[in-house]
């Protein structure tokens, strides 16, 4: 091309006069120089428009897995009672201790009643005489009764001045010190029992179809401390506002590491199917706001699927919805477009483990 416009430059100068000649050969000089730069842009264009592009991918298969249901709850003493007095004294005795373990049967709370311990003596020597002079046949039934009736009434009185642990468990709270006046129903102590524990929480009507009378439950403490148990409990009817069901599950506390009222997790297991594995990271929206990934397909195309989020874990997002093996993409997929031809390379940063967060 370059001879063409030096050939056509000398038959130019034959005919025109100097400043012509000069004029016209800067002309064809430009035509040149643009004709060039423009036939470079387009071999340019032309090599990046054939290149692929090269997106990061894991493979991935799929596998049964099944869906943990958390239900938030709070832990629950088997037994709480507050041990409440029978009758009227001033508190002479308190044993025990606040925090202290008792035996069933073990005095608590003792309050001075002297005076119905002088009646008691006396009821017991009269019924110990009646029942003599009954057997003699010198008491009727009746006299006998009426003195065996005022026997146990002051016995009962007696036994009453002494409030006694009813089972074995954890001295909470003693709500009184000694010299203190207790009155008939005042609360001398609050006694738990502490093994098992309950841990009470509400399932939605959605869940409560998985789980039945037995079910295995594990539960987590705040403190991280893990717990197995069984759910013994399922209410039949349903909160009004939230629409969730009561549950409980008991756990042994033989330790006493729960506390009555803690916070805790309680993990049942749910429906049992077949999901994948995948970065939360790299879900995405489609126009029509549907949740998906893009995969690169056995042709080498991106292609965006649907999916259904199963669980967010540790471990990543187990989601529904994906071939049984997937190449799915992991780095690129939003400077790719469905159909587009792509060249992969396996993403290294999800091949050490199972962890692929």
């Amino acid at each position: 091309m370059f001879s063409k416009y030096i050939t056509l430059i000398k038959e130019t100068l034959m005919t025109r006069s100097n400043i012509e000649w000069s004029a016209m050969f800067l002309g064809f000089s430009a035509i040149w120089m643009v004709s060039g730069f423009f036939a470079q842009e387009e071999a340019i264009q032309e090599i990046v428009f054939d290149k692929e592009s090269t997106v990061r991918v894991i493979d991935q298969t799929s596998k049964s897995y099944v869906r943990e249901i958390l239900v938030k709850g709070f832990a629950e003493a088997d037994k709480k009672v507050e041990l409440k007095a029978e009758t009227s004294g001033r508190v002479i005795s308190l044993p025990v201790e606040q925090g202290s373990f008792v035996k069933k049967g073990q005095p608590i709370c003792s309050i001075f009643m002297a005076e119905k311990e002088s009646f008691f003596k006396k009821a017991e020597l009269e019924f110990k005489s009646a029942e003599k002079l009954f057997e003699e046949g010198l008491y009727s039934s009746n006299q006998f009764q009426n003195i065996k009736s005022n026997y146990e009434r002051a016995k009962l009185e007696l036994d009453n001045a002494t409030i006694k642990a009813p089972f074995p468990g954890i001295i909470d709270r003693i709500a009184l010190d000694e010299g203190d006046f207790l009155t008939r129903g005042s609360t001398c102590a609050v006694l738990l029992d502490l093994d098992p524990m309950i841990i009470i929480g509400d399932i939605s009507e959605t869940d409560i179809g998985f789980i039945t009378i037995g079910s295995a439950a594990k539960v987590e403490t705040l403190d991280g401390n893990q717990f197995e148990g069984k759910i013994s409990f399922i209410s039949s009817s349903a909160n009004n506002k939230t629409h969730t069901f009561r549950i409980e599950v008991t756990v042994d506390n033989k330790l006493g590491n729960i506390k009555d009222g803690a916070s805790a997790r309680i993990f049942l297991q749910g429906e049992n199917q077949l999901a994948t594995l995948v970065p939360l990271s790299i879900l995405r929206l489609d126009d029509a706001g549907d949740l998906g990934v893009r995969i690169v397909d056995e042709s080498g195309l991106v292609k965006f699927i649907k999916i259904n989020l199963i669980q967010d874990t540790k471990q990543g997002a187990w989601v529904s919805g994906l071939p049984n093996k997937a190449r799915i993409i992991t780095v690129g997929q939003d400077y790719v477009s469905d159909g587009e031809k792509v060249e992969v390379a396996i993403d290294e940063r999800y091949m050490t483990d199972e962890r692929v967060n």
